[in-house]
């Protein structure tokens, strides 16, 4: 009786199984596929001898079953994906965006280790808040792309940093020292001629995908739009965006511009500057998938040396390539990382080129 008991249970978990094989299923992508045996999904078998970490981890995400063979939810990919953007993006505007961009006014460049001059990077804005107790900071940074526009994080306009550290109040533009009025620098006192401007705020863009506390952050990128034009000077400048097709190499070292945390704890008075390695982003997934963090095509991974690296008053602040012909591109925003300057651990920036087509379609006159 015992050994009938025992057919019938195996034939039931038999048919069990077969009719697992062709149920609906959702892959780890949350797209609505089928329930079949791997080799009958060539996108995942194709990716079995795979050594990529985060293609592993997709397959062991996709096994649905077993019957002789693995069963696997088969969909259109065979790694994780960004999520899928709802940005609709019509009546685009790239004439709005300068051709005569990211240029700087020749200077000497070395002052005291990563101390710039004032006439580096004039397209970098620091982003000011006020508090209901009417107490004003610079919490943020960001990038002037145009006579009316800064590009910064997502995370600079919503969620947290409003509600911990105040209110949008305005944006900077040709700042250097922000402890002295005029700035001067140099053994024989040179003083910028211009002094910084203040101007409000008109209206915040934030990509409707970034979702605000999301541990991953995609889609951290937002424009400002500011309350009137500037003119632009040797200290006020736009710099240049990326084409979507355009990539950075592994090894190369870009330029992350801010007045945030220096290695003593404290915020830099003077506009910092910090050139940091590319990281392939197999190793960058690698090493923030340990933490739970799924980096995506969509970002850019860079630093990881020790005791360098952006920090907390960096946010939104720009990350910069410098091309033959000297001319700055916006490579990336940051937006994350681990506890700042933590040897083997990079950055995650934004990454810029891959947001073009939605800034051409977000900016007006």
């Amino acid at each position: 009786m015992k050994q009938v008991h025992f057919f019938i249970l195996w034939f039931f978990v038999l048919n069990l199984y077969s009719i697992k094989a062709q149920a609906g299923c959702r892959t780890p992508n949350g797209e609505n596929a089928r329930c079949v045996p791997i080799n009958n999904c060539k996108i995942l078998y194709d990716s079995v001898l795979t050594s990529d970490p985060e293609v592993i981890r997709f397959l062991r995400a996709s096994q649905c079953g077993y019957n002789g063979q693995p069963l696997v939810c088969c969909g259109s990919s065979a790694s994780y994906q960004p999520p899928p953007t709802s940005a609709s993006i019509r009546n685009r505007r790239p004439e709005l965006l300068p051709n005569d961009c990211g240029y700087q006014v020749e200077a000497d460049k070395i002052l005291n280790g990563d101390d710039t001059v004032p006439e580096e990077f004039p397209w970098t804005a620091m982003i000011g808040y006020k508090n209901s107790s009417n107490f004003e900071q610079f919490a943020c940074g960001g990038s002037l792309i145009n006579n009316r526009y800064i590009v910064t994080a997502a995370h600079c306009v919503a969620g947290r940093v409003l509600r911990v550290v105040g209110a949008l109040n305005k944006v900077r533009l040709g700042e250097w020292n922000t402890a002295t009025d005029p700035d001067c620098y140099g053994a024989v006192r040179v003083c910028v001629p211009d002094k910084p401007i203040d101007l409000g705020i008109e209206e915040t863009i934030q990509h409707p995908d970034y979702v605000d506390g999301s541990k991953d952050r995609y889609h951290d990128i937002a424009l400002i739009r500011l309350n009137r034009q500037v003119e632009f000077t040797n200290y006020i400048r736009p710099v240049c965006l990326p084409q979507p097709n355009e990539e950075v190499q592994v090894g190369q070292r870009l330029t992350v511009v801010g007045w945030g945390r220096t290695e003593t704890g404290q915020y830099s008075t003077i506009k910092q500057k910090l050139a940091v390695p590319v990281v392939h982003a197999e190793q960058c997934a690698k090493t923030f998938g340990a933490a739970g963090v799924r980096v995506r095509s969509s970002q850019l991974c860079a630093g990881g040396e020790k005791a360098k690296d952006s920090c907390g008053g960096d946010s939104g602040g720009p990350l910069l390539a410098e091309r033959a012909n000297q001319q700055f591109f916006l490579e990336g925003l940051v937006s994350f990382g681990a506890t700042c300057g933590t040897e083997g651990w990079p950055g995650i920036y934004t990454k810029v080129g891959k947001y073009r087509d939605w800034i051409e379609g977000n900016i007006r006159p």
